[in-house]
């Protein structure tokens, strides 16, 4: 009888291996005991796997994008070195990003959008040091995003549904379809500082 090798598998089945070795839960997922390891020493085996295997770990991963520099330095999770190759970073097609609506961002509209536009999936993370004490200005930074397959707001943002709302529908636009101004009246928005008493703290 013949040996197999790995490379004789089907790509399905080699597909399955790759995405149990290589792949970690989306960070909005709670993990009780933490990350799974990866395995990416597959990608040593030989030419063929680490291309196959690359595109697996690069593009269904979900990365973090750097504070400042966005999706010019993510990385996989903050205990991993960030990644620095262009080529490698070409291939990320999921990003999560954790902003704070109470301090200066460190990036502007414009690199938000060359970083973002056109990826399988945003994800913003969104924290303020006292629940409901800032308002969506800095979210604004998003609002040229275009493209994204899959978008997602979640976090300290129970003041402006409507906001949110809109926004994940405008960076799900495709490119080049114009996007209505949002309007917080016209569309009910009320945004307005948290109440402490009404809510609780939190």
């Amino acid at each position: 009888m013949a040996l197999i090798s790995f490379t004789d598998l089907p790509g399905e089945i080699r597909n399955q291996i790759y995405n149990h070795l290589l792949i970690l839960p989306a960070l909005s997922t709670p993990r009780l005991l933490g990350d799974p390891p990866l395995y990416p020493e597959i990608l040593s085996v030989c030419r063929r796997v680490h291309g196959e295997a690359k595109q697996i770990l690069y593009g269904c991963n979900t990365f973090l994008a750097h504070p400042g520099l966005l999706g010019e330095m993510p990385r996989l999770r903050l205990y991993y070195d960030t990644i620095h190759a262009p080529n490698l970073i070409s291939l990320i097609q999921r990003f999560h990003i954790r902003v704070r609506l109470d301090c200066d961002p460190n990036f502007s509209a414009e690199k938000a959008a060359r970083s973002f536009t056109g990826v399988e999936e945003l994800s913003i993370e969104v924290f303020q040091a006292q629940f409901g004490s800032s308002d969506y200005e800095v979210l604004k930074l998003f609002e040229g995003i275009r493209g994204v397959k899959r978008a997602r707001i979640y976090g300290s943002v129970i003041a402006f549904p409507e906001y949110v709302e809109w926004l994940q529908d405008s960076m799900m636009t495709p490119q080049g379809m114009d996007v209505e101004v949002f309007d917080k009246e016209r569309m009910g928005a009320q945004v307005r500082p948290y109440d402490i008493w009404l809510h609780g703290g939190r």
